[in-house]
């Protein structure tokens, strides 16, 4: 892992992700949204290390690159300890926290953490509301449909305050909807550059105002990484986000590619 955090810095990525997982169950119904199967690339055996303390790992060897997971599947955490955690890190980081989250699709997990599974959108957008309440004072309260509790204080607050980035992931137009009207980002995993056009024609629509990022994966795509990065860039994507995943040597090598043949084309693009 330190050998990619540290390749990201010198090279010059703008941010680093990793994705968040608490308990895999073995067997589950519920359908991975990101690809025609409706199941994934990893399994229960597949080593998730913690998101928070990964990155709180890589901002102890780094001065520059943002961090971000990507994403929190609310259905996993609660308000309040997401609040704590991305407040401390941002801390931690001298304020270089991207915070992804998403309403969370795998509920098989979420039961076996004990965790609620209803409303998964509604949750998730009265998240939004406590996090930058919880960034922006001293102590709070909350009364919503989905969450309710007596004034508190979580401390520290972030060094970015509530003007912290939030992206929210999901395909869906309820998502589009949450991150307009929150002013927050909109995280695509996968998705074509005609896709990604689209959502952001809709984002703006729906009165969105925050950037767009799309997932990317490297070896699946190898021999069209620039034209790929041409095609997004052209649709109106502010952040890819090369995906990758087994032995630390192989991303390592992938991502040194990625920087000798895509990077110093970027200026090109930025240019058009």
């Amino acid at each position: 892992m330190l050998a990619v955090v540290r390749l990201a810095e010198d090279l010059g990525y703008d941010s680093l992700w990793t994705p968040a997982h608490t308990a895999i169950p073995v067997h589950f119904e519920s359908r991975y949204p990101y690809n025609a199967t409706g199941r994934p690339g990893w399994s229960a055996a597949t080593p998730w290390g913690d998101a928070f303390i990964s990155l709180t790992l890589a901002a102890a060897v780094t001065e520059r690159v943002r961090l971000g997971p990507s994403l929190i599947p609310l259905i996993i955490t609660d308000p309040l300890t997401l609040a704590k955690q991305a407040a401390t890190l941002d801390v931690y980081s001298e304020g270089r926290l991207e915070l992804g989250i998403g309403a969370g699709w795998l509920v098989e997990e979420a039961q076996a953490l004990g965790r609620p599974t209803d409303h998964r959108l509604g949750r998730l957008e009265e998240t939004i509301e406590i996090l930058r309440l919880a960034w922006s004072h001293e102590t709070f309260s909350y009364q919503g449909r989905y969450w309710s509790f007596p004034e508190v204080g979580v401390n520290p607050r972030p060094v970015q305050g509530d003007r912290l980035p939030i992206w929210v992931g999901g395909q869906g137009q309820q998502a589009l909807q949450i991150a307009a009207r929150h002013g927050c980002g909109l995280m695509l995993w996968w998705a074509e550059a005609d896709a990604v056009r689209d959502y952001l024609a809709r984002l703006r629509s729906a009165g969105g105002v925050g950037p767009v990022a799309v997932a990317m994966r490297l070896a699946q795509n190898a021999g069209r990484w620039l034209d790929l990065t041409r095609a997004y860039a052209d649709a109106g994507a502010d952040l890819l986000i090369l995906t990758g995943y087994g032995h630390g040597s192989r991303l390592t090598e992938e991502l040194e590619q990625f920087g000798s043949e895509v990077l110093p084309r970027l200026s090109e693009l930025a240019a058009r």
